[in-house]
Formats: C-alpha cells, sequence, structure tokens
C-alpha cells in the first residue's frame, strides 16, 4: 500500500464468544501533491454473515456434487437450445461408448447432434412443457453389447416457477430385464408343466371312469351297479377341478362357481332324471379356491346332490334340487339341498353306515368346517368353512 497499490484483503480471527470472526480490509495509500504516498487509510467491516454463508453454500455444493458424481447412474442438465448445461462422469463415458466423442458443456448433447433419436427431441419438449417424461431406451454400443436404461426427464424451475433447463437421469436396467426374461420364461415352462400335469390326471381319471363303465356293462347286479356309477361321479367330480386348472392362466384357485354349476348338471344329467320334472336351482357368488379346498369340496356336494337324486323323489318325480354359495367376512356357506321326502329324523348324519354320508363327515373335517341339517321342508345341509 505504501508503495501506492490498493491492496483487499480477508481477516479470519477466532474469538472465544462469538466463534469465528471474518473481516474484509481495504488499504488504500494517500498521496502529496507530489504524488508521494504519505499515509495509508485502512477500512475493515464485518463479513462473517456472508462468509459463513458462502461456506454454507461451497458445502452444499460439494454435497451435491458427490451426488451427482455417485453410484452407476447417468445424470445431465441441458438448456431449452438443447445445449448440455452439466453432466456427470457416467454420462460422458456412456456417450463415448455409444457415440465415440467426449461431451462438451454449451453443446447439444449427444441425442440432437446425431439426429438418430426424434423421439428424444418429442420427450424433451414435453418435459420443458412442465411434464415428468419416463421410458425405456435400448442401444448398442460400439463393442456390439446391448444396454437398457430406464430414462427420467424433469423440468427445472426457476424461483418465478417458469421452466428454464431440464434435467435428466438414467439407471442402467440390463440386469434386470436380462433377470424378468429369465424368470419369464421360466414361469411360462413351469405354467405349460402345470397344465399338462393337470391334463394327464384328468385324462387318466377319464380312463378310470372309462374302465369302471366298461365293467358295469358285464354286471347286472342293480345294487353293484350303482357302486359303480357312484364310483364313477367321484372320479369325475375330481376330474372336472384339473380340467378347470388345465383351462385356466391362474393355478392358485379353481372357478369353484362355475365348477359347482358344471357338477350340478352334471350330475342330473347321469342319473338320467328328466330336467323338467327335477329342477336344478342355482344362487352362487363367486368364489375361487384353491386345489384343497376345491377338491374335498366338490365331493361332498357330489355326495348330497346324489343322495338327492336318488332318495328323495322315491314318490313322485317332480321336485327342486337346489345350491346356494354365499361369502361373508371369509366364511363359505354352502346350501345343497331338496324339497323332497327328507331323510328321517331317527338317522343320525354322524353315525350312518352310508359310505356317502361318511365321506361326507369325513371330508368336512378335512377342511376344517362344519356340517348342519335341516329337515324341514325336505332336506337342507348347511356346510360352513374358512377361507
Amino acid at each position: 500500500a505504501f508503495k501506492g497499490k490498493n491492496i483487499v484483503f480477508e481477516t479470519r480471527q477466532l474469538v472465544k464468544s462469538n466463534g469465528t470472526l471474518y473481516r474484509e480490509v481495504f488499504l488504500n495509500p494517500t498521496f502529496d501533491v507530489n504524488q508521494h504516498v504519505v499515509e495509508v487509510v485502512a477500512i475493515s467491516h464485518d463479513i462473517t454473515e456472508r462468509k459463513v454463508n458462502e461456506l454454507k453454500a461451497l458445502e452444499q455444493s460439494a454435497k451435491l456434487n458427490a451426488i451427482f458424481e455417485s453410484g452407476d447412474q447417468l445424470m445431465w442438465t441441458v438448456s431449452k437450445t438443447k445445449n448440455l448445461t452439466s453432466f456427470n462422469q457416467n454420462y460422458s463415458n456412456a456417450v463415448s461408448e455409444l457415440y465415440n466423442y467426449t461431451p462438451t458443456i454449451n453443446l447439444q448433447s449427444y441425442n440432437e447432434t446425431d439426429a438418430i433419436d426424434p423421439f428424444w427431441n418429442d420427450s424433451y419438449q414435453d418435459a420443458f412443457k412442465g411434464k415428468k417424461v419416463e421410458f425405456f431406451l435400448e442401444k448398442n454400443t460400439l463393442k456390439g453389447e446391448t444396454i437398457i436404461r430406464q430414462i427420467i426427464l424433469s423440468p427445472i424451475k426457476d424461483l418465478e416457477n417458469n421452466i428454464i433447463e431440464v434435467s435428466g437421469i438414467a439407471f442402467d436396467i440390463t440386469k434386470n430385464k436380462k433377470n424378468e426374461e429369465k424368470i419369464s420364461q421360466s414361469l411360462k415352462e413351469k405354467e405349460i408343466l402345470l397344465k399338462e400335469v393337470h391334463h394327464r390326471v384328468k385324462n387318466n381319471m377319464q380312463v378310470i371312469s372309462s374302465i369302471l363303465n366298461l365293467q358295469s356293462s358285464y354286471v347286472t347286479d342293480e345294487y353293484a351297479l350303482s357302486l359303480l356309477k357312484e364310483c364313477q361321479n367321484r372320479i369325475k367330480s375330481m376330474a372336472y377341478i384339473h380340467e378347470s386348472l388345465y383351462q385356466t392362466k391362474n393355478f392358485e384357485g379353481v372357478n369353484f362357481t362355475e365348477y359347482l354349476s358344471t357338477l350340478s348338471k352334471n350330475l342330473i344329467h347321469t342319473y338320467s332324471v328328466n330336467s323338467k320334472k327335477v329342477k336344478l336351482v342355482l344362487n352362487l357368488s363367486d368364489l375361487f379356491l384353491n386345489l384343497d379346498l376345491s377338491i374335498p369340496c366338490g365331493l361332498i356336494i357330489n355326495e348330497i346332490i346324489s343322495n338327492s337324486l336318488k332318495y328323495a323323489f322315491t314318490n313322485r318325480m317332480d321336485g327342486i334340487i337346489f345350491v346356494n354359495l354365499a361369502i361373508e367376512n371369509e366364511i363359505v356357506r354352502i346350501e345343497v339341498g331338496d324339497n323332497g321326502v327328507g331323510i328321517p329324523e331317527h338317522v343320525d348324519i354322524k353315525q350312518t353306515q352310508t359310505l356317502g354320508l361318511q365321506l361326507v363327515d369325513t371330508l368336512i373335517e378335512q377342511i376344517d368346517g362344519t356340517l348342519e341339517l335341516d329337515r324341514t321342508n325336505g332336506t337342507k345341509f348347511i356346510i360352513k368353512f374358512k377361507i
């Protein structure tokens, strides 16, 4: 300063009460008439608040830069003229791998320069209109490797809510996509295998049913014939389940509503009951059941309807067989019965010697359900179990 120079500098001082104190100091030389420096004027003012804010801004900038450069994602920003305003090292590396050149700030992004992806221009236009744009992009590197990336373009706004730039972030999802394809392929193979299993089980059951049918042609005893027919119906009941699974895309459950309708109609047809005399009334809510519940439930209903068809209308041919299905609070309620002669009061369904009713009792235990019998106006079995 005494040599005639204006000097500006900052000082940093540790103060016990306030911590660090920053000052900005100006030294200005004073000249006489002969332009000799006669004295120096010093002015100092406190810049602690400004300095602290600057340090905070630098610290915040360092953090943001660390985030910008961390991870595997590509990050960049572009202006309204599609010029790059910032990008991280991953972005630069990706451009080199795809286009064999290094991107530069204030030059157009590689997507627009090469003009090979008009889609990019539309995507940027949407982002500059305030939309968040998300899409997937598959590219081949110069080495011939396929890379799949998830791209997200987001508008950047100033303090007055005007869109000034668009930020881009890209994630490499190549491995995820390949794994998804492998899993999808594996699921398709398993689905085909499951369909084939259910198809073969159904066919095997149909073979058994056909054998029983052939055997019945050599049996003249009416009681033996009825036993063979009952066995056939039980096998068919299980075969319908596997046929339903074979035809569906969902192997977690059987369309039990549709199954009940098919089963009950088939039983009436099997017993050759005139549908105009014995009417089938179905009131069924939509229900899907897994295989462990569907098969025993199907057999239970098979036995009850078969019992109605054999014994309920001995004195008269006209009547009603009904099946009601409802679900409430994960409790399934099935009512199956008829308006026929009814089961005599002295018959205990828990102690009966009839194989069909013994099966019903055993299968109810298998599904952890309950069975009630209502003898008013015919016979009505009430089955309840939890899904």
